[in-house]
């Protein structure tokens, strides 16, 4: 099967689609790694702002995001100068959705091959909305994973031989939430900064 035509910054970009700030109150007081993460699993609602930077052995660029997740749906807006002025990528859970000007293109995301086959990047996409609210993803085992200094929060993962740092966190709507992460393997390293997480009820 050919290849998308698609620019590489878009499709990469597209990668973080699968989930990602809001008036800061006072957060939870948590005991535990895990207390915090199963409170961050149960998130599935929010809107975020930010912007990311891509580098690979090919190219490094940056764009400005706006990210709505709901559930499993999600809607990703990307502006600046990677040339995806008028790019939206929407996701079911199932499939996604890149819209550039009139061109349209669709990826399989329940078979986990199919990003490969159809782009040529072997990327776990199950695993980018836990990672970036800062806990494991729970289908893919652990190969290490370490706290900082306040024991509830996550410093480093590595889950499917890539590295994920969080370099910075800030209280958001009773969370704490990343603000600053690199997700990295071989040449290819995602750097994203969270300016404003806003969470929304469920219901």
């Amino acid at each position: 099967m050919p290849r998308t035509n698609l620019p590489l910054a878009v499709l990469l970009l597209a990668l973080l689609l699968s989930a990602c700030a809001g008036q800061p109150p006072r957060p939870v007081t948590e005991s535990s790694w895990e207390e915090h993460r199963a409170r961050l699993q149960a998130l599935t609602h929010w809107d975020a702002s930010g912007k990311l930077a891509l580098r690979t052995s090919e190219l490094s660029e940056s764009a400005s995001l706006e990210w709505r997740q709901r559930g499993s749906s999600s809607t990703l807006q990307l502006s600046g100068p990677l040339g995806v002025n008028a790019t939206t990528v929407d996701s079911d859970g199932a499939s996604l959705v890149i819209r550039q000007g009139e061109d349209t293109h669709t990826l399989d995301l329940s078979d986990p091959l199919e990003f490969e086959r159809r782009t040529g990047w072997d990327l776990p996409l199950q695993a980018l909305p836990h990672w970036l609210k800062g806990v494991p993803a729970p289908e893919l085992a652990v190969q290490d994973l370490e706290v900082g200094q306040d024991p509830t929060l996550l410093q480093t993962l590595h889950q499917d031989d890539w590295e994920i740092r969080y370099e910075q966190y800030a209280p958001f709507d009773r969370y704490r939430l990343p603000t600053r992460l690199t997700i990295q393997r071989a040449t290819t390293t995602v750097r994203v900064i969270i300016r404003s997480w806003e969470l929304t009820s469920s219901s």
